[in-house]
């Protein structure tokens, strides 16, 4: 169930192609089946970073586990990297949040995944 969130004032030409792109980059490093991912990509009408309204973002990951500092080096590095081909934001110009999220706060197929693992295993 792993989430990639995000937000820039600069939009992909092509934003389900870009979408779908990053979707299997986020799978790779996050160490998840792609048939679990969601990716979502938001224009705002306005982002300010360090003070300036440059190119920017702000990128939210969530997942049940798979959230450590080496898995969220490379996965920074990567999607930054897609980020700089695709929209032109310079290196520093934005924040990733990382958040592992307990499976009993998320929900899926009219259930929690906490639920779902008891019942699979």
């Amino acid at each position: 169930m792993p989430i990639l969130e995000i937000v820039s004032a600069t939009a992909p030409k092509e934003i389900n192609a870009f979408t779908k792109r990053l979707s299997a980059v986020f799978a790779e490093y996050i160490g998840k089946p792609e048939s679990y991912c969601l990716v979502t990509f938001t224009k705002t009408d306005s982002l300010t970073f360090a003070g300036s309204d440059e190119p920017g973002f702000y990128a939210k990951v969530t997942s049940i586990g798979h959230i450590d500092n080496e898995r969220n080096s490379k996965l920074t590095k990567a999607i930054t990297e897609e980020l700089q081909k695709e929209l032109g934001i310079a290196d520093g110009r934005g924040y990733f949040y990382f958040m592992d999220a307990p499976a009993e706060n998320i929900g899926f197929r009219k259930d929690t995944f906490a639920n779902i693992a008891s019942k699979n295993f």
